[in-house]
């Protein structure tokens, strides 16, 4: 029986329809801002402080200027592509063309993973808004006083705590975030129940050991599992080379830790799709298929991440 032959429309059709599903953006969906549209090369946000806590009505009424502060993300050109051999194209039986389609589509949105994971693995060393290291011992705004987002943790191992180190240490950083306070001396995070605790590979075990086990430390109560006021969950990455250390992000609210920025047309122009992406293929009709017996299909855009709120996370390291 003869199949049909896999049109380039077809194969657009299928990128387009796997980039909707978002297969590979969990954790970055969970830290990250909703994609902040750009138009142009860079776009500055402005750093708005915190609004004041309503006080008891004294004669006229009093309005508060808000500490303003800017930052600047540029956008950066990303592409990627793969060549399907012409006999494929023609004599696929197996679904072999739309499997690597997909791929392509799956490693454009993991690619918003590859651009964070960076950003989190150098945060000890590189400022956010504040002028301060993403993760630093001395954020200060306003009336916030001295502030750390970078903890330690004393444990007999530190490349291999126990659970019960490991439920200390994750409520020692869940604590430091719950005391954090805005530019106006208030306190921003009471309302966080929610918690991703991002790790290396190597403390994978340790953390899922925390979140599982009903009795630790000779019987002991896990207190991460016997409360209901707070949720958490584990998740590693080999992109993250700690073996010594963590970091507590909270899930919640409109600022995140990290701001997500892709570029769109302020034309529409051919081959672009809504969300900024275009997609180009020389298919069985080009002169490149017809020197190589193969086609191209590509992909490109501009995005961009960059530093949030620091307030809402904490990097926890064993000592």
């Amino acid at each position: 029986m003869t199949s049909p032959v896999i049109t380039e429309r077809s194969v657009l059709g299928m990128f387009y329809e796997r980039l909707q599903q978002n297969t590979a953006n969990s954790i970055v969906d969970a830290i990250s801002t909703p994609t902040m549209e750009s138009d142009q090369d860079s776009e500055t946000y402005a750093w708005l402080g915190m609004v004041p806590q309503m006080s008891e009505k004294r004669g006229e009424k009093k309005f508060s200027q808000l500490r303003d502060t800017t930052w600047q993300v540029n956008n950066v050109e990303y592409q990627g592509g793969i060549a399907l051999p012409k006999k494929h194209i023609l004599y696929d039986k197996t679904t072999q063309v739309q499997v690597r389609v997909n791929e392509l589509a799956d490693r454009t949105n993991a690619h918003w993973w590859s651009l964070v994971a960076p950003l989190i693995i150098n945060a000890e060393s590189t400022v956010c808004y504040d002028g301060q290291y993403f993760f630093d011992t001395d954020h200060a705004e306003g009336d916030s006083g001295t502030q750390s987002n970078d903890i330690s943790f004393d444990v007999t191992t530190t490349t291999n705590p126990t659970a019960t180190e490991m439920i200390d240490a994750i409520l020692k950083g869940v604590e430091t975030m719950l005391a954090f306070k805005d530019d106006r001396g208030e306190y921003v995070n009471e309302g966080m129940t929610e918690f991703l605790i991002l790790t290396g590979t190597s403390l994978l075990s340790n953390g899922l050991q925390a979140l599982s086990q009903t009795r630790v430390n000779g019987g002991d109560t896990n207190l991460l599992l016997e409360q209901d006021s707070f949720r958490f969950r584990v998740q590693a990455s080999p992109r993250l080379s700690w073996t010594d250390k963590f970091a507590i992000f909270s899930t919640q609210g409109s600022q995140k830790p990290i701001i997500r920025q892709q570029r769109r047309p302020n034309n529409s122009a051919p081959g672009y799709n809504v969300d900024g992406m275009l997609m180009e293929t020389l298919w069985l009709d080009s002169e490149h298929c017809k020197k190589h017996d193969e086609v191209l299909v590509s992909v490109e855009t501009e995005r961009a991440v960059a530093y949030g709120d620091w307030k809402k996370s904490c990097l926890v390291t064993l000592v």
